[in-house]
């Protein structure tokens, strides 16, 4: 009997699977713990000339990781919202897809195929909200750089128009393998005069003000949630993390006392079994020298054909060499010798009644 079997292996690769999914989501619970932590220790500052007098104090003119709160203006011309008039924005994401059905081997399945996805930005200022005149300004560089943004845009425009079919373009679509269900057409756009908040970098470059993407250990945020709201929102994606990861914590431990619990079952069966073939050997060899003596006092050719008989049908019922020497339990039955009962294949069945054999015992004749 092998120390690993087939049910060992796949124990294993699940053990592996487990960990480095726990890893997985360690990574995930840290970073998003981490970045709740960053955000409720944040400081906010105010869009005024407090700001340029805080920042000409900083190293390099730099707050690494500040938090603005303004209303969306626009450097220059703005983006025109292709179905609503007079709606204007700073950011404008425009998609079409077309929607089908295919048949792959028989199952039918969605398919998206995306003719168009365009993401248009310009240039803004976050500014003071209320203010007609506006003395302090932060330009917002690479907005389309933060994190989750596409959220954060207004739905202007959206439309599913179905494909106009007839029977004999829905047979010919049946058989071909294709049906084209319709096209979905989006416009989203960030306004002109959204309130925002944007946690990022703050750079005083010459008389500007501007907000960059941080160092990769800040997250980039530019949202319409509040401060709290964003920071509540992150501890409880790191609670969720932290119960998934707690589940999958317990199922590796399990799997692996399990795993423990099976191999150490198995060795200590192995060296059972070892010490049943010592027996088997050392009865065999006592067996031999009584058979010996027995020879030597009398002529084997006396041996009346009633012993003969009994001899043969001692014999094991595989090899029909070996004498009868285990006990197959739970069944009860003597029909085996040591070396066909250990040869016998894994599930072990006993080759008289078929059922399961939990054990070996040895037997001894008189």
């Amino acid at each position: 009997m092998g120390v690993i079997d087939g049910v060992d292996v796949g124990i294993l690769l699940g053990i592996g699977v487990d960990i480095l999914c726990s890893y997985g989501l360690y990574r995930l619970y840290k970073r998003a713990l981490r970045n709740a932590v960053n955000i409720e220790n944040v400081e906010q500052y105010q869009i005024n000339q407090d700001l340029h007098k805080k920042l000409e104090y900083m190293p390099y003119r730099t707050i690494p990781y500040g938090c603005i709160e303004g209303v969306v203006s626009p450097v220059g011309t703005t983006l025109k919202s292709h179905f609503k008039e007079k709606t204007e924005g700073v950011m404008q994401h425009h998609s079409l897809i077309e929607h089908k059905s295919r048949r792959v081997q028989g199952i039918w399945s969605d398919v998206k195929n995306v003719i168009r996805d365009t993401l248009e930005v310009i240039p803004f200022y976050l500014v003071p909200h209320g203010n007609s005149w506006y003395p302090t300004k932060v330009m917002v560089t690479e907005p389309n750089s933060a994190y989750h943004i596409d959220e954060e845009l207004t739905i202007i425009h959206e439309n599913f128009a179905q494909s106009e079919s007839n029977v004999f373009k829905k047979g010919m679509e049946l058989i071909s393998g294709e049906v084209n269900k319709g096209y979905q057409e989006s416009e989203k756009m960030l306004l002109v005069g959204t309130h925002l908040l944007a946690i990022g970098k703050l750079v005083k470059e010459g008389s500007d003000i501007k907000m960059k993407p941080p160092s990769s250990e800040y997250r980039y945020i530019i949202s319409r949630k509040t401060k709290d709201e964003l920071a509540r929102l992150l501890r409880n994606k790191a609670t969720w993390l932290k119960v998934f990861l707690g589940i999958f914590g317990v199922a590796g431990v399990a799997l692996i006392c399990y795993f423990v619990h099976r191999f150490y079952r198995k060795l200590r069966n192995q060296e059972e079994e070892e010490k049943l073939r010592r027996n088997l050997q050392k009865k065999r060899e006592i067996e031999e020298q009584r058979r010996a003596r027995a020879a030597h006092r009398s002529n084997p050719d006396s041996l009346s054909p009633s012993e003969m008989s009994n001899s043969d049908s001692n014999k094991c019922v595989i090899c029909l060499n070996n004498e009868r020497e285990v006990v197959l339990l739970d069944c009860g039955h003597v029909c085996l010798c040591g070396d066909c009962a250990f040869a016998l294949p894994e599930p072990k069945l006993c080759p008289i009644c078929r059922s399961k054999v939990v054990r070996f015992v040895t037997t001894y004749t008189p």
